[in-house]
């Protein structure tokens, strides 16, 4: 198995029509259009794994916000046919400690569904499956009531998600352990809300309890994945 960085159009479509489309719900996954134009903006980088033979076997998608110095994992899946097998743990395996390398980010996170909000289905994944995946590979999730923006005029808010964090610089700890500053994930969701909404709609009451949970003294609390019952819903 092989893990490479592409960024040509064809493998990317290919991905998206073969991988992604199949494995999130619609509101969840932004067009192909927009995958594309992230990729030659030089904010969007996309990963795929392949067998020995050749054969498409998942791949991800990573967002970079340069100001905040924050990537998102905006998306890993595996073709149906290979979970269960190691790829998606090679994947991120591959892609944390590269963009922790090449960027050097303050923060690598990732949108997760809840499992006590989002049970999962066949097509989509097993949700409780996909936290304890995460949890083995060092993922701790942030205390935050979090939710996943409108992608576009034509999706809704993804609510019952969780923001997980995948690696923090050393310099960007909170002031109490176990934490992480606000600081880049404000500017990170400042972005993300504009990009996709237009706006931060602080008197919008999801929007304002997530900035509640970022206002916190001491920074935002980490916790472990298992316990993500725990943090508010948002």
């Amino acid at each position: 198995m092989r893990i490479v960085r592409v960024t040509d159009d064809a493998t990317t479509d290919l991905l998206y029509r073969q991988v992604l489309l199949p494995s999130f719900p619609e509101d969840q996954l932004v067009t192909g259009e927009s995958l594309l134009a992230d990729l030659h903006d030089g904010v969007g980088e996309v990963f795929v794994a392949r067998d020995d033979a050749g054969a498409l076997l998942g791949g991800a998608v990573g967002s970079w916000y340069e100001g905040p110095r924050v990537m998102l994992l905006s998306y890993l899946a595996v073709a149906e046919e290979g979970r269960g097998t190691g790829v998606g743990s090679l994947l991120l395996g591959h892609l944390v400690p590269e963009w922790a390398e090449r960027y050097d980010p303050c923060l690598i996170v990732a949108e997760v569904e809840r499992p006590d909000q989002h049970p999962g289905n066949r097509a989509h994944g097993d949700s409780e499956a996909r936290l304890r995946f995460y949890a083995r590979l060092g993922a701790r999730a942030l205390d935050l009531p979090y939710f996943q923006p409108a992608l576009d005029r034509q999706k809704a808010r993804v609510h019952g998600m969780l923001l997980l964090l995948l690696h923090a610089a050393p310099e960007f700890a909170g002031e109490h352990p176990e934490s992480v500053a606000a600081g880049p994930l404000r500017g990170f969701l400042t972005e993300y809300l504009v990009e996709t909404e237009g706006e931060v709609a602080r008197q919008d009451p999801a929007t304002s309890a997530l900035w509640q949970g970022l206002d916190r003294a001491g920074g935002v609390a980490v916790r472990p994945v298992e316990r993500y019952a725990q943090i508010a819903a948002g």
